[in-house]
């Protein structure tokens, strides 16, 4: 290892002994926690984490419901509201006439309005994921 290279890991051993880790991305997570199945709807509940260290006045999303056949069986926009610094909120959508055996997937169609981001920086720091045998994608 060369000096540069040396001195690189000291630095950063050093953060990370102080409890410092280096940034490696801001991300915007958003995980489908539950499918709950209810009279003629459904309702899905979401568990989203802001790993940014700006708060998200508003935060909506366009998703596609789809199938198991990956059928369209709903486009819908999302209102999750206020999101604050590095912070989690959990929200849930009444889907009134669906039934949550219905639905195989749930598509991430575009993000926006995402302020203060940009509808376009916000899909590139979306992560999504599962917690349920719903697949979701963006």
């Amino acid at each position: 290892m060369n000096l540069k290279g040396s001195f690189f890991m000291r630095v950063f051993a050093f953060c990370l002994g102080l409890g410092l880790s280096p940034a490696l991305s801001e991300t915007l997570s958003i995980r489908l926690d539950q499918a709950n199945p209810g009279a003629d709807q459904c309702q899905l509940v979401f568990v989203l984490e802001n790993g940014f260290s700006t708060e998200f006045e508003s935060l909506q999303a366009e998703v596609v419901l789809l199938s198991p056949e990956s059928r369209v069986l709903r486009l819908s926009l999302l209102d999750f509201q206020s999101l604050p610094a590095n912070g989690m909120r959990v929200r849930s959508f009444n889907l009134a006439g669906l039934d949550c055996a219905d639905i195989g997937r749930v598509l991430f169609n575009a993000m926006g309005p995402c302020t203060p981001l940009e509808a376009r920086a916000c899909t590139a720091a979306l992560e999504v994921g599962s917690a349920t045998d719903i697949e979701v994608l963006k």
